[in-house]
């Protein structure tokens, strides 16, 4: 079979709901942290996100068996992927779809693409999402898939055939009122194209079926930016309640991605100085502060992060330059304990999902570091989402403004749900609420009741 010589599209995450902006740094004087699945801890973010929960469950005083069901996914799907490569051979890929919860509504979560994608990564986030959507008072649960592949060996014909069969396979599963697919690492909207057209072919073509589409397939004009400058937003906010301006404020931010690189231009319009960046080829540093734009156009011409002039290169993470604030938006796992020790910063805004390990937490809460949550903090994406799910419902196009103005209200909202807690407590008290609005959903559906939720 010939080579194609198709172009291929350029695979930015997209990160509706994650937050994640690219492959773990393979640079070995750069510590950004471990991998999730397997660290230094003994554990990964399915082990992370298990410990927060069950601190948050204590917290409300559940019992075991409401316990569990919280916990346990609805379903676990896994198709196989046979893809026929550009040289003939034949590769098999394994697909991933976990729906956690659809207490609230249709499960909600995208589907990333990347090397260490596997079942316990796609559950752990699974169970985040529907964490975020209740917290952000959002009619959907929790879902999340993925493919461990390398989208960057991929030619654009693999990947669009590797993401036709995903969906077909997954299709029996998936719906517009069952479970909404969206861009995530790896992916972005010229991926969720593939996968609107795909179901189409097989008959079940619904525009509310996927969001993070392009904007002539039904998509929105805000959504490429709205996880970073919702990130910038929350920062904004939770700083100004630390009694601080953004106005003259020192960023670091890891991750210069669609999340990253929003997030940088939004704090930098808002007054602040972004002094470092980070992508997976290294991290600039400037003390009084980088050329955004002129990075952002440096990097548009297919240069290296790494290697932008007029910047020191860092050895060490970018989350321990001195600075005010930091804005971890790359994987999880990378503010981990030898990060947690050096990190000068008063403030870490989760730009990622589980970017922070727990005794990394543990030590930034002794140094008086306040965290705002992935779950607050990310949750910009998701919320467009769903006015993306709404305009098309409605078959109607708003303005770039309108939605703008109604995610940032609805992440303030948000915000305001754990701002009157001590800091230490923002990631309990977020998650408290959220599960106890999905324990409400599930006791006013029959699902749970009342009797059963108290202590044993």
């Amino acid at each position: 079979m010939p080579t194609t010589t198709e172009p291929k599209p350029q695979v930015v995450p997209d990160e509706e709901e994650c937050g994640a902006e690219g492959e773990r740094c393979r640079n070995s004087q750069h510590d950004h942290g471990t991998a999730p699945h397997q660290t230094a801890h003994g554990g990964g973010l399915l082990d992370w996100e298990a410990e927060r929960f069950r601190r948050a469950t204590e917290a409300l005083g559940l019992n075991a068996a409401v316990t569990c069901v919280l916990h346990c996914a609805a379903r676990s799907v896994e198709v196989e992927i046979p893809l026929e490569r550009d040289d003939g051979s034949l590769e098999v890929f394994t697909g991933y779809r976990v729906q956690h919860s659809m207490a609230l509504g249709p499960a909600k979560g995208g589907i990333r693409y990347h090397p260490d994608v596997d079942a316990a990564e796609v559950t752990a986030l699974a169970r985040l999402m529907t964490w975020k959507t209740a917290l952000a008072d959002l009619p959907f649960g929790g879902a999340k898939g993925g493919v461990p592949c390398d989208p960057a060996k991929l030619s654009a014909r693999e990947l669009r055939s590797l993401t036709r069969q995903y969906t077909v396979g997954m299709l029996p599963v998936i719906g517009p009122d069952t479970d909404v697919l969206a861009p995530d690492l790896g992916t972005n909207s010229t991926v969720m194209g593939w996968v609107l057209r795909a179901a189409t072919e097989a008959g079940k073509g619904d525009l509310r079926l996927v969001t993070g589409k392009p904007v002539i397939l039904g998509g929105t004009a805000f959504r490429a930016k709205a996880t970073g400058v919702g990130v910038a937003h929350v920062a904004d906010l939770a700083y100004g309640h630390l009694g601080e301006t953004l106005e003259g404020a020192r960023v670091a931010v890891e991750g210069f991605g669609s999340v990253g690189r929003w997030a940088a231009v939004e704090l930098a319009d808002r007054g602040a100085t972004i002094v470092a960046v980070a992508d997976v080829t290294g991290a600039v540093y400037a003390e009084n502060g980088l050329d955004l734009q002129g990075l952002i156009e440096w990097i548009g011409r297919g240069r290296r992060l790494v290697e932008f002039p007029g910047a020191e290169t860092l050895a060490a993470s970018v989350l321990t330059v001195p600075c005010d604030i930091v804005i971890p938006a790359a994987m999880e796992g990378t503010l981990d304990q030898g990060v947690a020790t050096r990190l000068s910063a008063r403030l870490v805004v989760e730009g990622a999902n589980g970017p922070t390990t727990p005794d990394a937490e543990a030590t930034l809460v002794d140094k008086g570091v306040a965290i705002v949550p992935d779950i607050v903090a990310n949750a910009g994406g998701v919320i467009s989402s769903y006015y993306e799910w709404v305009q098309n419902h409605q078959r109607m196009s708003w303005p770039e403004t309108d939605e703008r103005d109604l995610v940032l209200q609805r992440l303030e909202t948000t915000w305001n749900l754990i701002a009157g807690t001590p800091a230490e407590a923002w990631r309990i008290q977020a998650l408290t609420i959220a599960i106890g609005r999905v324990i409400d959903a599930m006791t006013a559906a029959g699902m749970l009741l009342p009797e059963m939720v108290g202590a044993s």
